[in-house]
């Protein structure tokens, strides 16, 4: 019993110095705002909320609020809040906070907000300095700077020019007739349907950039990034997270490090950069580029050329109108429905190269070499050279090749039909496949060398 006694005294006592009393103070004024001047606020430890209006005036509405110890110091701390408006030369509110060494010994026992709701001209300029409290800003047709700390900035329905900075708080924007910049640290930022450029860098969190009517920038760090239906270049730096790009109306950069990359239904051309992680890339209307290390390239349904270069991963390239250069170490090589010259080198892993329809020239050491000629294709050069892997070549019946094959520490066989002439060995065949015609070499060291009939 005297246990649970003890538990409700200690409980009881908790109760009391939990307790709080609260005061809160209304502010309210008017100020004339003439055209083109600049409505101007700053605050801290409180929530603003700007929304336009049609009257050329500012209607200004501010919450003091005061939790203390008992209701005396709640009320003193609530009138020693002061809100400064200057009109002069457009309009200025300030809220006024006391010297810490003016509260008294009981400072430390009191929290305070101020909350604004404030009523703008929906052309005036906006310059917003806050910190501790959120910002919303809407249907403002200004240009507007934000700066804000440790909460989250909104703006909706604006027109202009808009700068936003902010730190530990997310940044939402959601309709702005003009180009857009946020900067923003430690928190996500999210940008749809803006009609100009927009200009984002971040770290530590998501970066969400979609429906944007101009160009697009992104630098960031730590974070995934997501671009989609941009109307103009777009550009992206990041690390550490994945990156995608969606249907972009010109040419994208995407430069990653340890970063996945996405590029997706891509107009112009894509370059792509990264390390120590994958990269995809479909539908590209123009030329693909890509540079990786550490990484697998798959990529298909390309306008133009493609050149990729990676290690330590591999190359899988489908559907290339134009010709094709993938170099590679230590990593797969696999190219099908090239239209255009093919070049291929890399070492330690195997190339297969199906339905080519232009000249091909392979590099191999270490590696296998596997090659098929679209059939129905006129004949084009053709250049295979490996070492210690075997070379198996699938030519089109009726084609013609002026051959010229040796190896070394293996043997020559083909299918195809044959006219020697000059050399003939088991590693070394000098003469004409059909009718002749198109330059084929073919070079192995410790390889053996297939030559195969394929369909017409």
């Amino acid at each position: 019993m005297r246990n649970a006694i003890n538990l409700i005294l200690i409980a009881g006592c908790a109760t009391t110095l939990m307790a709080r009393e609260q005061y809160t103070r209304q502010f309210q004024k008017t100020a004339q705002l003439s055209s083109g001047r600049t409505f101007r606020i700053e605050n801290s430890m409180g929530g603003i909320r700007i929304r336009a209006h049609s009257q050329n005036q500012v209607d200004i509405i501010a919450s003091i609020r005061c939790s203390a110890d008992t209701a005396d110091q709640a009320k003193d701390c609530a009138d020693r809040i002061q809100i400064r408006v200057d009109d002069v030369g457009g309009v200025s509110v300030r809220t006024v906070y006391p010297e810490q060494h003016d509260w008294g010994p009981w400072r430390r026992n009191i929290s305070m907000t101020v909350e604004y709701n404030i009523a703008i001209p929906e052309n005036a300029p906006v310059e917003v300095h806050n910190s501790f409290g959120f910002v919303a800003v809407a249907d403002v047709h200004g240009p507007a700077i934000i700066t804000n700390r440790n909460a989250p900035v909104n703006l909706t329905g604006g027109r202009g020019r808009q700068r936003i900075e902010n730190a530990f708080g997310d940044v939402e924007v959601r309709g702005n007739d003009g180009d857009v910049s946020v900067r923003n640290t430690n928190s996500r930022v999210n940008v749809t349907d803006v009609t100009g450029a927009v200009d984002v860098s971040n770290r530590f969190a998501d970066v969400r950039i979609i429906n944007v009517g101009r160009g697009v920038t992104v630098n960031s760090n730590n974070c995934s990034i997501h671009v989609e239906n941009a109307g103009a270049p777009v550009s992206v730096t990041g690390s550490f997270a994945p990156i995608r790009v969606w249907d972009a109306k010109a040419d994208v950069t995407v430069n990653g490090q340890n970063s996945e990359l996405e590029a997706r239904g891509i107009a112009g051309t894509a370059n792509l950069h990264t390390t120590f992680a994958n990269i995809r890339a479909t539908r590209i209307g123009r030329a693909l580029t890509i540079h990786a290390q550490n990484s697998t390239i798959t990529a298909e349904n390309i306008g133009e050329s493609a050149t990729v270069e990676t290690s330590f991963g591999g190359v899988d390239l489908r559907s290339v109108k134009g010709g094709a250069r993938a170099t590679a170490n230590n990593s797969f090589i696999r190219l099908t429905d090239i239209g255009g010259e093919i070049y291929a080198r890399t070492s330690f892993n195997g190339v297969t190269i199906a339905e080519a329809a232009g000249p091909i020239t392979v590099e191999g050491n270490n590696n296998s070499v596997t090659v098929s000629v679209k059939r129905g294709q006129r004949c084009e050069p053709l250049t295979l050279s490996t070492s210690f892997g075997p070379i198996k070549l699938t030519l089109p019946q009726g084609a013609g090749y002026n051959l010229n094959a040796r190896t070394s520490f293996g043997h020559i066989h083909s299918d195809q039909e044959m006219t020697v002439g000059g050399e003939l060995s088991k590693d070394a065949v000098t003469g004409r496949i059909g009718g002749g015609g198109c330059e084929l070499r073919l070079v192995g060291q410790n390889s053996n060398i297939d030559i195969l009939k394929g369909t017409r």
